[in-house]
């Protein structure tokens, strides 16, 4: 269907500029860590509620609910899906020191407006591209064009990467999909859906899968003191040392998995990643122990065609020459998915895109494409889905900004 251009110009006349770039300070305003995003969610449940939408609340877990908005259709079109989450990338607690090594004053975590930006913790991953969504949703509203298919604007919990393992096993570690996933198997499918994480307004519909794996060596828990390398040789006692060798072969085997599997995708290379993310063994109290055991946890993005078990597979082979006894346990098994049908809607978004911007929609890069979103739990569910919406940069540890304009 070609585009209405004079209804877009109707629902444009509606959206204000700084009331958007309000209403993503405000969200920003809303600590939203991975299982904590109760609170910014109530407010965009209230927020879709004075705007004219109908507002659903899904309650995912105990105060944890997706909050979404719905425009109804007359039932005699298609319908569409607005997906964007509410979990930030860091916490903006003291946890983050996990990840980074020094973090920013609490003050420049806070939503702020300044030079044409908005500034805060999430603005850019991704409550940028919630607000835009959300302020779509009531121009479209107050624009009072009477629509055939219904269009959902949902805004999830947990989509960042954070898994449950060991000690970690509350709701602020169930991520990567758990918001989606109970969007669509509790009735808010639609035929289309638009992910708007941030892409640089450019366009992918084909996603990473995600593998995660811990690896563990083993020692001999005893005093390392008094001991002769000769008769006590370290890569036989230490779990550390024998880890040590684990992670050369880990590397190498990436090496190669890394080129053997790119995809090729519609709109170009996927590159899948190998990545040793964390490591824990030994006492750090008692160092003078041989550590008995040592653990590595291995995060796999994978293309399409890669299924878990064969990254389980290529990496006992590549471990098999090393004389070492070790255990793997897959603990994270995601599929990574290409869309199919979703020519129709990327021609929509082609023509809104050079209606908007004077200028063609182009594919995402594939450093940016090769990732995991919630684009992925729309395509395994069969609802054909593309990611593409507003991106801004880090501009510290954890701060973000994101251009208004």
């Amino acid at each position: 269907m070609a585009l209405d251009k004079e209804s877009a110009k109707q629902v444009l006349a509606h959206i204000d500029r700084d009331e958007l770039a309000q209403l993503g300070c405000d969200l920003v305003n809303i600590p939203s860590p991975t299982g904590q995003e109760k609170a910014v969610a109530e407010y965009i449940l209230h927020w879709f509620q004075e705007s004219g939408l109908k507002p659903v609340r899904q309650e995912v877990e105990v105060d944890r609910p997706n909050a979404v908005g719905v425009l109804k259709g007359d039932g005699t079109g298609l319908s569409l899906g607005f997906n964007g989450h509410m979990d930030t990338s860091f916490t903006g607690t003291q946890e983050d020191l996990r990840m980074v090594a020094a973090v920013e004053p609490d003050s420049e975590l806070k939503g702020s407006i300044k030079d044409g930006k908005v500034r805060g913790l999430g603005i850019s991953n991704m409550k940028g591209g919630v607000a835009a969504f959300m302020m779509a949703g009531k121009a479209l509203k107050k624009s009072g064009i009477k629509l055939k298919g219904d269009v959902i604007f949902a805004a999830v919990v947990g989509e960042i990467s954070r898994t449950p393992i060991g000690p970690w096993q509350t709701k602020e570690y169930r991520g990567e999909g758990a918001g989606t996933r109970h969007l669509l198997t509790h009735g808010m499918h639609s035929d289309y859906a638009v992910v708007a994480d941030g892409s640089d307004m450019n366009i992918v519909w084909t996603q990473t899968g995600v593998v995660q794996i811990k690896i563990t060596t083993f020692g001999k828990a005893e005093a390392a003191w008094g001991t002769k390398r000769s008769t006590h040789p370290m890569v036989k006692l230490n779990a550390i040392v024998k880890m040590t060798k684990i992670i050369e072969a880990l590397e190498k085997w990436a090496e190669r998995f890394e080129e053997q599997y790119i995809y090729n995708s519609p709109t170009g290379p996927i590159y899948p990643k190998v990545n040793i993310g964390a490591i824990e063994g030994g006492a750090p109290y008692r160092p003078n122990y041989f550590p008995g055991v040592c653990s590595v946890y291995v995060d796999v993005r994978t293309p399409p065609q890669v299924r878990p078990v064969t990254v389980q597979h290529e990496i006992t082979k590549s471990l098999s020459s090393l004389g070492i006894e070790y255990e793997m346990e897959a603990y994270k098994s995601l599929l990574g998915h290409e869309g199919k049908g979703v020519e129709p809607l990327v021609q929509s978004l082609e023509e809104i895109h050079q209606f908007l911007f004077s200028q063609k929609l182009k594919p995402e890069a594939p450093d940016r494409a090769s990732i995991w979103t919630d684009t992925n739990v729309y395509n395994e569910l069969g609802i054909p889905a593309v990611k593409i919406g507003p991106r801004g940069k880090r501009i510290g540890p954890r701060a973000e900004e994101i251009n208004i304009d």
